[in-house]
């Protein structure tokens, strides 16, 4: 029978940009393990929800109590990854297995996300682990270990993703803050065009209403000599 376990975690952001960042948990300074992740497959199963699989390569770790036995056995593991991204009732789920080492530990680990119903600012992700062996002679203390392992790789992914989410929030918050100054730059520079339109439309219509009145004064002055030379002396 396979060794269950299961804990809560929580993610002080909300669903909204833990939907937004869940594909971008890696790399980051928590995950030395994982060595690759590749997007083989994605389609929308139906409105609001994203299936998505993945295949990720981590470091194999062997405890030292079994390095004797378990010499030959690869570094790196492979693992498929399946999730559900539901925008319709706000969950995300994710299915992981290892396709890799069956003979040795076998591990089945879901998590889903949801918004904590106390707080929409707060995230809960709830992790279970299956750990199944069928190493003859040293099964149970295999299927401990994969669960010691779960443990800490938890703690480990939570610190993780806490530390992607809040650099995409970092950069999202630089983004908002230059698009609002570029936009006050653009309200500046309209603002200018504006009073410069203006003043240039105001000294034009003065410099053509002068120009107006020359034109009137000379006509008239002209029209004034032209009648002083037609009058009888």
């Amino acid at each position: 029978m396979a060794k269950y376990y299961n804990t809560e975690h929580r993610h002080p952001y909300s669903w909204e940009h833990v939907a937004r960042a869940i594909f971008q948990r890696y790399p980051n300074p928590f995950a030395s393990h994982v060595l690759s992740e590749d997007t083989v497959y994605r389609e929308v199963l139906s409105p609001g929800v994203l299936y998505t699989r993945r295949f990720l390569t981590k470091t194999n770790k062997i405890p030292k109590w079994g390095e004797k036995f378990l010499t030959g056995f690869v570094r790196r593991v492979p693992l498929v990854e399946e999730s559900f991204v539901d925008s319709v009732n706000k969950t995300i789920t994710l299915y992981t297995r290892n396709v890799g080492l069956g003979n040795f530990m076998t591990v089945a680990e879901k998590v889903v996300y949801k918004a904590s119903p106390d707080d929409p600012n707060t995230t809960i992700a709830v992790k279970e682990a299956w750990v199944e062996s069928s190493f003859y002679g040293l099964r149970s203390a295999i299927k401990n270990f994969g669960v010691e392992r779960f443990k800490k790789n938890c703690i480990k992914a939570t610190d993780g993703f806490n530390h992607v989410l809040d650099r995409l929030q970092t950069q999202q918050q630089n983004l908002t803050r230059i698009r609002q100054e570029k936009i006050e730059e653009f309200q500046s520079m309209k603002t200018q065009l504006k009073t410069q339109y203006r003043e240039k439309a105001e000294s034009i219509k003065e410099k053509s209403s002068q120009q107006w009145n020359q034109a009137k004064k000379a006509a008239s002055k002209a029209t004034t000599v032209h009648a002083s030379e037609q009058s009888p002396e």
